[in-house]
Formats: C-alpha cells, sequence, structure tokens
C-alpha cells in the first residue's frame, strides 16, 4: 500500500503544499495574465508606468547569466577592479588568471587562463588570504550576489524593478548558511548578512536598477526597509479567471 492511499486516497498535493518556491511560482504565473501586474502594482500603491522593456522574472538570476554571457577576460577584470573594493585591487586584477582564482579560492581546479565565476570563490580558502575584515565581509557579499535568486523581479524597464522575496512559513535568511562558515565569522568576529540586503547590494549597487523591495508574507509582519504585503492580499488583486482550478485553490489556501 502506497503512502498516499495509507493518509488519503484523495488528497491532491496542492492541498498540503508548504513549498513557498510554489506558492510564489502561482503568483508569477498569475502576474504574467493581461492586466494583472498593472492592478498588482495599483493595489501595492505603486505609480510606476510599465515600460517598453517591461519583464517579469522568477528566480532571477541576472548576476549568474551575464558572467557566462562575458567572453572578454578584460571585461571580467574591469568588473571585478570597479565593483570590489578591497585592498589592494588594482595590484590583484593585474595577477595572471590562475593567481587571481587561487587567491579568492576557486573550488575545485584553478583556469590558468580565464577568470572563474565569482560564485564559486570558497570562503573557506579564502578566508585565510584577506586580513582585513570590512575586505573578507565585501568579498562574501559580491561572492553571494552571483549566486542569489530573488524570488521574482518586475523589471518596469531596464533601469527600474521591484523585487519580491516571497515567504510562507520561514524568515527572512541571513548568509552564511553552512555551519564551517558560521565558524569562520565568528571566529573573525564578522557580522552575518541577511537576505534582503543582499538583495538590495546586488541589484542596486552591483546591476544599477532603481529597486523598490517587497515581502509578500502569510501574516502581516513589519519592515523598516520593504514594503510588506499578504499573499491574501496579493492574490485579491488579481483576476484569477483564466488560471487553473489547483492554483485558485492554492491561492486560496495561502490567502486564508
Amino acid at each position: 500500500m502506497s503512502i498516499r492511499t495509507t493518509v488519503d486516497a484523495r488528497l491532491d498535493y496542492f492541498q498540503i503544499n508548504r513549498e513557498e518556491r510554489n506558492y510564489a511560482a502561482v503568483f508569477f504565473a498569475a502576474l504574467c495574465r493581461p492586466g494583472n501586474t498593472e492592478r498588482f502594482l495599483k493595489s501595492c500603491g505603486f505609480s510606476s508606468s510599465i515600460g517598453p522593456e517591461f519583464g517579469i522574472y522568477f528566480e532571477y538570476a541576472f548576476l549568474r547569466d551575464i558572467w557566462r554571457h562575458i567572453d572578454s577576460e578584460g571585461m571580467k577584470r574591469s568588473i571585478i577592479r570597479e565593483n570590489l573594493h578591497v585592498s589592494g585591487i588594482d595590484a590583484i586584477m593585474k595577477m595572471p588568471a590562475e593567481e587571481i582564482n587561487t587567491l579568492f579560492g576557486v573550488a575545485g581546479t584553478s583556469s590558468r587562463d580565464q577568470i572563474q565565476f565569482p560564485g564559486k570563490w570558497a570562503i573557506v580558502k579564502y578566508s585565510g588570504n584577506f586580513t582585513d575584515k570590512d575586505d573578507f565581509l565585501r568579498i562574501c557579499r559580491f561572492k553571494w550576489s552571483f549566486n542569489i535568486k530573488p524570488d521574482i523581479v518586475i523589471h518596469l524597464d531596464r533601469s527600474r524593478a521591484i523585487c519580491i522575496e516571497a515567504k510562507y512559513e520561514s524568515g527572512e535568511g541571513a548568509y552564511p548558511s553552512s555551519e564551517r562558515e558560521k565558524r569562520i565569522f565568528k571566529e573573525r568576529g564578522v557580522r552575518h548578512v541577511g537576505q534582503m540586503d543582499l538583495q538590495k547590494y546586488m541589484m542596486e549597487d552591483l546591476l544599477g536598477i532603481d529597486t523598490r523591495f517587497m515581502f509578500l508574507v502569510h501574516k502581516r509582519e513589519r519592515s523598516e526597509t520593504h514594503k510588506v504585503i499578504t499573499w491574501g492580499e496579493a492574490f485579491g488583486s488579481l483576476d484569477l479567471s483564466e488560471m487553473p482550478a489547483f492554483a485558485v485553490a492554492m491561492a486560496d489556501k495561502i490567502s486564508s
């Protein structure tokens, strides 16, 4: 006898789903329906107009993907030199690619001729190479920014966006996340970095996008830096008439 049969043969997954990314995906799909993004923005009090470069993106990984798009080693060096504000960065960027990769602790075998993806820099390897606490934290923030993926980003145009972090039961995350990296931070007396603080750094400082930040939550919370709305308010502003029955049921479930 299967587990589903033992529990309840008639139980569908949408009835018990607690995975916040599933709800974020349903909300993303609903936003893509004609007129729904405008309805949502109006309900949130955003007066921003939608421009010709409008787009909605789920699990937004701009830095990860644009790095792969770059085929110029000189451009990679310029990106790091101009955005990673640590001591001696000009001298570091004049080093051979393999030495740069080793300095920042690239996992695996270091490339001899290409500067490798910053998201692969390893804290446990580069921690000993940078003694200054502020420099160490700047490198961590830069590295993490190439790996994070905000749940939903609405590009009003190329230079304006709304960044939405969707939550079900979990609270705001923080970095680092592994126990080994947490011990390094504790030993060095370095503060952890909040999820939303890192998103703000990525969107505004590294990408140069004028961004409004939002929490989408099950129960009302307060934030000094982000607009907070409930799932009920968000789904309540949308036209769900053409959404599948399971999606409407999930919207009702998380809105109650």
